[in-house]
């Protein structure tokens, strides 16, 4: 739901990322253009900073305040079976985030990639809807609310900690800063390819794990995973903590952002297989239950509750199947 009639000058939208098809990383004609549009639509007198690189073409655009920032270039996080490097744009969010942020003047702010838009502003409302925290791991000083989109709860059929995703975040100013004030990540040498391979199935973490663990370290330094399936009872057990504590997890129609082609319609994390291995906002609320306020009663139907056990029988947990007879053929 939205309220167009409400002001929202205590807000900074930080709309980063290229504007255009930037070196490696395609780009929706004219999403950046829309983007821009949805926060003046459904957030009136919001500040808008558009943080990106040099060389982008600023026709046309909407924004109150630029920052343009050198471009770090991509970063490699490992390497193919070749020896060939894999190549991230990690470091790049990082610099287009943080620079975005330390221009915002306002108590709020809103990380908001450049390829995506508002459909509404539920989440401000929201974000003001689940008072009470629970004492571990509670670093932030108010809740911070995210998409579920790559929130996985699964991945490759199994239960998966600390997988945040890094599309939309609002919340105070202090608390985005805490999760973004992030050193750049060095690149991996090719002799420590196989170290990172060290845990369940081999699977590195994943981008959005990094992203999530390292701004935890900054408080909570014992707090690691070995691996993308690194699912040991006090890792989930940490992780469900750290959702329940400092954030509130919604779904797109939830919270009020759209997403462009790459993430919508027949794209992978779009369909019924990806969406079922993701956070529900329900599922969220029984966190908060569980870890802040057991009087709370979620938001929820049984029917909705066996609906994503069933869907959840036919497309994930076959898949965890599929993983096992994989890492056994080696």
């Amino acid at each position: 739901m939205s309220n167009p009639m409400t002001k929202f000058d205590d807000i900074t939208v930080v709309v980063q990322g290229p504007v255009q098809t930037f070196q490696d990383r395609e780009q929706e004609p004219g999403i950046t253009e829309k983007c821009l549009s949805s926060v003046r639509a459904y957030l009136p007198g919001a500040t808008i900073i558009l943080s990106t690189w040099p060389d982008q073409k600023l026709d046309g655009l909407d924004y109150d305040e630029l920052v343009i920032s050198e471009d770090p270039g991509p970063n490699i996080r490992n390497y193919h079976k070749d020896g060939s490097p894999q190549f991230y744009n990690n470091n790049r969010q990082i610099v287009s985030t943080l620079a975005g942020l330390q221009h915002v003047k306002t108590p709020y702010a809103i990380k908001l990639r450049s390829d995506n838009f508002l459909t509404g502003n539920a989440f401000v409302a929201m974000q003001q809807q689940f008072p009470k925290r629970g004492e571990p791991f509670s670093f932030l000083r108010e809740r911070v609310v995210v998409s579920n989109v790559f929130t996985r709860r699964y991945a490759k059929g199994f239960e998966v900690a600390f997988h945040l995703s890094d599309f939309f975040y609002y919340g105070l100013t202090e608390d985005l800063l805490k999760i973004w004030d992030l050193e750049l990540l060095p690149d991996l040498p090719s002799s420590q390819a196989d170290s990172i391979r060290g845990g369940p199935g081999g699977f590195p973490i994943d981008c959005t794990q990094m992203f999530w663990l390292r701004a935890l370290n900054k408080f909570y330094p014992d707090l690691s995973l070995t691996g993308l399936l690194d699912n040991r009872p006090e890792a989930i057990e940490q992780s469900n903590q750290c959702y329940a504590n400092n954030l509130i997890i919604g779904s797109p129609a939830d919270i009020g952002l759209g997403l462009c082609q790459k993430f919508s319609g027949n794209a992978r994390i779009a369909r019924t297989k990806g969406k079922c291995a993701q956070w529900h906002f329900f599922e969220w609320q029984d966190l908060y239950r569980q870890y802040c306020d057991v009087a709370f009663q979620p938001d929820v139907t049984l029917r909705q509750r066996v609906r994503l056990f069933l869907t959840r029988l036919l497309h994930v947990y076959p898949t965890k199947l599929e993983t096992v007879l994989k890492l056994r053929k080696g």
